[in-house]
């Protein structure tokens, strides 16, 4: 029998040269790291499952890193350090305190009683009963307002910048918030572009003013965002009237002094102290009681016997403070002239009850005597 022929092979059936070393290389090289990459992460679900549950962690930074007292290092030092403060809008306050900050609280660089290093910038501290109500005035207030010696009624108070003592004019956080008021009563389509870039500035200066307060910013960035004449500008101004007096204490840049009318400045401190004040500071630690007296009375040539109340000023048609006069809105006027506030504090100054919804609301009726007191 022939033998079968034995064709050649063809191009398709030719034997499989070996493939290039670099690609070889490539494909175990990453076998090997996708291998790493489950492994990796095995390990650390692992991980998680098994120590993270058990083992309990670390302090979170934003709490760590809080202070644990409002003292002066707290105020004026490491704010933006503090990631309970940095990563929400409304930071919380030292650990001692239980309620969060609406807003940081300014510093007063110009005010003598505190940056001689007399004084805290919350300088009231001895009565726990009122010492809150009355450490809220320092936001707004120089220490002589009320401190200070004066006949004058009603007081001649003038803002003045808290960075550098000059005296200015009302904070832009007052007139936005008495812009907003005026146009709250316009309709939507009544609100002309020119009624918006007035309340978009004043809020972008007030932001300044604060030192950077998100909340007002994001405010003014999105009435500039609406077009005028339109029902979202309308209802962002009614939002506004809302909520800017939340950033009324502390967010305004400027504070009231008593006015020096021959100089036409303002007054931040007592005249013709300074020889007195470092004289304290140097003994006044280790001066006798009847001394010390001597050496304080010194420092405080101006002083008032006793301190302006609350009710010299939180009165309706008070004489003492001229609200109105120093650009408060009408809406804020209101506020500060209502008595419930400072009513509710003397009762709480000399230990008697005072009565809940009815000191925060208008009375019509004296409250029931049968009700609980909350102290």
């Amino acid at each position: 029998m022939a033998d079968a022929s034995i064709d050649p092979p063809t191009q398709s059936q030719a034997p499989r040269r070996d493939e290039p070393l670099a690609l070889n290389i490539l494909e175990r090289g990453y076998s090997l790291a996708l291998l790493l990459i489950i492994m990796f992460l095995s390990y650390r679900s692992v991980r998680y499952l098994v120590v993270s549950l058990i083992t309990p962690g670390a302090t979170p930074a934003q709490i760590s890193q809080l202070p644990k007292r409002l003292d002066s290092e707290a105020l004026v030092g490491r704010r933006p350090d503090w990631l309970g403060i940095a990563s929400v809008e409304n930071p919380r306050g030292p650990l001692a305190h239980f309620h969060r900050f609406e807003n940081w609280i300014q510093i007063d660089g110009v005010n003598d009683c505190t940056r001689s290093g007399c004084h805290g910038p919350l300088p009231h501290g001895k009565q726990k009963a009122d010492r809150a109500f009355l450490n809220m005035h320092s936001t707004t207030l120089h220490c002589g307002v009320c401190h200070l010696n004066t006949d004058a009624s009603p007081l001649p108070l003038v803002w003045y910048d808290v960075k550098d003592g000059t005296r200015r004019g009302p904070p832009a956080l007052l007139q936005a918030v008495a812009r907003a008021d005026k146009l709250r009563d316009k309709e939507a389509k009544d609100l002309t572009a020119q009624d918006q870039s007035e309340i978009v500035a004043l809020l972008h200066e007030a932001d300044r003013d604060a030192g950077g307060e998100p909340g007002i910013k994001r405010l003014a960035d999105h009435l500039a965002a609406v077009r005028a004449g339109s029902a979202p500008l309308a209802q962002l101004i009614q939002l506004a009237g809302d909520i800017l007096p939340r950033y009324f204490r502390g967010a305004y840049g400027a504070k009231l002094a008593l006015l020096d009318a021959p100089s036409g400045k303002p007054v931040l401190t007592h005249p013709g102290a300074e020889d007195a004040i470092r004289e304290f500071l140097k003994r006044g630690g280790s001066a006798g009681q009847s001394e010390r007296e001597s050496m304080l009375k010194n420092v405080h040539p101006l002083r008032r016997e006793t301190p302006l109340q609350c009710q010299d000023c939180h009165v309706e048609n008070g004489s003492r403070v001229d609200v109105a006069a120093l650009g408060y809105p009408a809406v804020r006027v209101r506020a500060l002239s209502e008595p419930a506030i400072f009513k509710m504090i003397e009762n709480i100054r000399e230990g008697r009850p005072f009565y809940l919804p009815a000191v925060s609301m208008p009375q019509t009726a004296p409250a029931p005597t049968s009700a609980p007191a909350s102290k």
